[in-house]
């Protein structure tokens, strides 16, 4: 299911496959649950606007920080870096001021729930980051990058339905070199 999400992801957006495979990796690899991997990335694409090096920055500070169960100062900076920062949305979402955010944060205070939060209502209906995959699909580059997706795809489906035959031509080959 999630690689059939990551394929479909990677069919519709101006990121690839590779791109999603990866980011999934690092989420995966810092213990978040394979049923929450699809939306956590839905949105940090539409935040990353469809950049592939923002969204693996985006990607491993999230997850460091949702590893740890707060964010902390490198984190954020890494976000921040990547072209989003969390506590203008907690900003938004909570009405304290980013003086009062930054105090928390400092006190290890701010969850990674939180973040969690912040990610959503940034790429959410009325976020600034809200549908932006969808957008940049629709440019020169994402119609490029979803061409490119349908080839990969096109090859791996014909590799699938070759795969026995190609096992067996190897088991015959390395049957004849052996003897």
């Amino acid at each position: 299911k999630l690689f059939n999400g990551l394929r479909e992801f990677g069919a519709t957006t101006p990121l690839e496959l590779p791109d999603w495979a990866k980011a999934a990796q690092t989420l995966l690899g810092f213990g978040t649950s394979a049923n929450d991997v699809l939306p956590i990335l839905k949105d940090i694409g539409n935040i990353s606007m469809g950049d592939a090096q923002k969204m693996e920055s985006l990607t491993l500070a999230f997850s460091q920080a949702t590893s740890a169960g707060k964010l902390q100062g490198q984190d954020l900076l890494q976000m921040i870096n990547a072209g989003f920062n969390p506590l203008n949305e907690m900003t938004k979402i909570t009405g304290k001021s980013m003086g009062e955010l930054k105090d928390e944060m400092s006190k290890g205070q701010i969850s990674a729930k939180m973040l969690r939060d912040a990610f959503a209502h940034a790429a959410g209906e009325g976020g600034q980051f809200n549908g932006m995959l969808d957008k940049m699909s629709k440019t020169l580059q994402g119609a490029k990058s979803n061409l490119d997706d349908a080839v990969e795809t096109m090859f791996s489906d014909i590799g699938e339905k070759l795969e026995p035959a190609t096992l067996t031509a190897i088991d015959a080959a390395q049957g004849l070199v052996e003897h």
